[in-house]
């Protein structure tokens, strides 16, 4: 298939929706309004782009590009983020719905999902050093032997994390949400 190159364009109410965009190479775009739901983003890259109330669910992300993205307000569900290329992967979300998502094995360092309800998503042996999930629902997200140190939690709800298979160095929590980290340890708090 042939490369399609675009720069610096404004793509507003656009449907992608189950269409192909493999190897298409966006560069600071903007997406504004527009469904890729279980569009072909296979080998597809996008480079300091913003995503605006976009649709991206079931997304096939093989090999895709994802390089100083914003997604904001998108909803995004189903979204396989490890199959992305794991040596540019750098993206923030601010006020998303994020649900059935799986960021195994991602550099996330300094990552953003403020404001955002992470649900029932996967993380295993990610790097979250520092990331910011102030106001973010993590209802039945699992983290599973990921560097959370430094990470602010602090005003994050519905989170289950096992302190035992997580590194968790200087990581910000409050309470009550807090007492979701006693879980694993099988104690009664009266």
């Amino acid at each position: 298939m042939n490369e399609v190159n675009i720069e610096g364009q404004t793509i507003k109410s656009t449907n992608f929706s189950k269409q192909s965009l493999e190897n298409h190479d966006y560069t600071g775009c903007a997406f504004d309004n527009c469904d890729f739901s279980e569009c072909i983003l296979r080998r597809a890259k996008f480079t300091s782009c913003t995503f605006t109330s976009c649709n991206l669910s079931l997304v096939k992300l093989d090999n895709c590009r994802f390089q100083d993205i914003k997604f904001i307000e998108c909803k995004l569900v189903g979204a396989e983020f490890f199959r992305c290329v794991k040596t540019f992967f750098s993206a923030s979300f601010k006020n998303c719905l994020i649900q059935y998502c799986n960021f195994s094995d991602l550099n996330m360092k300094n990552g953003i999902f403020s404001g955002s309800k992470l649900k029932e998503s996967h993380f295993t042996n990610t790097c979250l050093n520092g990331a910011d999930f102030s106001d973010v629902d993590l209802s039945g997200t699992v983290f599973h032997n990921c560097d959370l140190s430094k990470a602010d939690f602090s005003s994050a709800t519905q989170y289950n994390i096992d302190p035992l298979t997580n590194k968790m160095k200087k990581a910000k929590f409050s309470l009550p949400e807090a007492v979701g980290l006693l879980r694993s340890f099988d104690v009664t708090i009266v």
